[in-house]
């Protein structure tokens, strides 16, 4: 009796992120560097487009609601509350970018550590979607803006303390992630394989 068709082998995603070769996630990152610097700059020139009183961190880590409103009372006496809109909503290409840049570090620090401290190797692998969480805080903050722009007037105050809250913790997660992962990383290499396997 012949056999049947062999079914297909079954596809692990954690399987072929690991044997991706260190210039491919090389390229990914550069490119997902590029798509983060770009958002930036879309961001930078949609927010200038508001004529804003103040600086878009200011504007991002104030949390004075009445402050606020009055921001917004001079962006629609200009007529350029839409413009504060739409820089949200661009604010998502800096996000996508960023995300992708700190999972792309992660995975190429772990690429590159596979041989020389694999126990550390492992760590930064099953770390690496999480470094995410730190961009997506943005998502947060955009969320409390809109909210915020919906109703620039009579907005809940919360939302104000809410809105600055999530950019300070958004900031700080970005630089823990910027600065952490490539500490850990040089000192994993540095310290070799048998300090990785302690650790």
């Amino acid at each position: 009796m012949a056999a049947g068709p062999h079914p297909p082998l079954a596809v692990h995603p954690q399987r072929m992120i690991r044997n991706l070769p260190a210039p491919v996630l090389a390229m990914l990152l550069a490119a997902a560097v590029g798509l983060s610097a770009f958002g930036q700059i879309l961001l930078q020139s949609t927010f200038r487009q508001t004529r804003h009183p103040v600086s878009l961190f200011r504007a991002n880590t104030t949390a004075d609601p009445a402050l606020i409103r009055d921001w917004y009372a001079t962006l629609q006496a200009q007529g350029t509350l839409n413009r504060m809109i739409a820089t949200e909503i661009t604010d998502l290409i800096w996000i996508a970018g960023l995300a992708a840049t700190a999972i792309l570090m992660t995975l190429l620090a772990a690429r590159l550590l596979r041989r020389r401290n694999p126990a550390a190797s492992n760590r930064l692998y099953r770390i690496a979607p999480y470094t995410a969480l730190a961009p997506a805080l943005d998502l947060v903050e955009n969320t409390f803006s809109l909210a915020m722009l919906s109703d620039p007037t009579g907005f809940p105050d919360a939302f104000a303390h809410l809105h600055a809250a999530a950019s300070w913790a958004k900031l700080a997660a970005i630089g823990t992630v910027a600065t952490a992962i490539p500490a850990y990383a040089t000192c994993a290499a540095i310290r070799g394989k048998g300090a990785g396997e302690k650790s």
